[in-house]
């Protein structure tokens, strides 16, 4: 009998991990529904999506009562996880939890940090911050706040101070002291940027991102994943339209 009931269990993992790479090559579950990294081979179970390895560490942190992941091949599947998966795809998902991302919306790529893709991930699925306007327990984030206090990183002292900094259009950034001061300490050039992007740590401070200019490498840290996403997402779309 426990012979019998060993063969059956696994005839029937088999037969889920079957069906399972069937619904990874529909057109929709081909690509992470995260970063867009080719042939996902994880899955979050109760958000119903496919996901990349890399993404799948991210949603782990996320811990279990937000998002459920389990390997495509590594790991057993029930029948009940595979039902879900009748009913959504990756294509689907998207379209509820980014149901209000803005339409100039940069998404993180699989070619960016772990900081900047957990920073997204956490403002979609802990935050739900793009989720329908008829979702209870959103919390949204205001995009046109191009203004805030930051921690910089100094060139010559090389310590942290914090500082107000502010978009000018989308030329540059400014950097003050204060809020009320009119005099800027300096300034960040949006043209030619290159790397603009998050660091999950950085010497002891979380929630970090870089932009790097022909002259310097500016290292910025935030209070909080949601201004991490918010400040990235923004230097990126004026260095984007100073560099059509």
């Amino acid at each position: 009998m426990p012979m019998t009931s060993s063969i059956n269990d696994i005839n029937i993992d088999t037969v889920n991990k079957e069906i399972i790479r069937g619904y990874l090559k529909l057109p929709e579950n081909q690509f992470c529904g995260e970063c867009g990294m080719i042939e996902p081979q994880w899955a979050s179970v109760n958000l119903g999506i496919f996901i990349c390895l890399s993404c799948a560490g991210l949603h782990r942190r996320l811990g279990t009562h937000i998002s459920r992941v389990k390997g495509c091949e590594l790991d057993n599947w029930s029948k009940t996880e595979i039902e879900k998966f009748k009913d959504t795809n990756n294509l689907k998902a998207k379209e509820y939890w980014e149901a209000l991302l803005p339409s100039d919306f940069i998404r993180p790529t699989y070619a960016d940090s772990n900081g900047l893709k957990e920073a997204w991930i956490r403002c979609k699925y802990e935050d739900k911050a793009f989720v329908p306007e008829d979702v209870p327990g959103a919390k949204r984030l205001n995009f046109s706040k191009r203004e805030g206090y930051v921690y910089k990183k100094g060139v010559i002292v090389k310590n942290w101070k914090r500082r107000f900094m502010k978009f000018v259009g989308d030329d540059h950034l400014e950097y003050f002291k204060n809020e009320q001061d009119k005099t800027p300490c300096g300034s960040i050039s949006l043209h030619d940027c290159g790397q603009i992007d998050g660091i999950q740590e950085l010497e002891g401070r979380t929630f970090c991102f870089i932009i790097s200019t022909p002259k310097r490498r500016f290292l910025i840290s935030c209070d909080s994943h949601q201004q991490l996403l918010i400040w990235i997402i923004n230097t990126r779309l004026s260095s984007k339209r100073n560099n059509p």
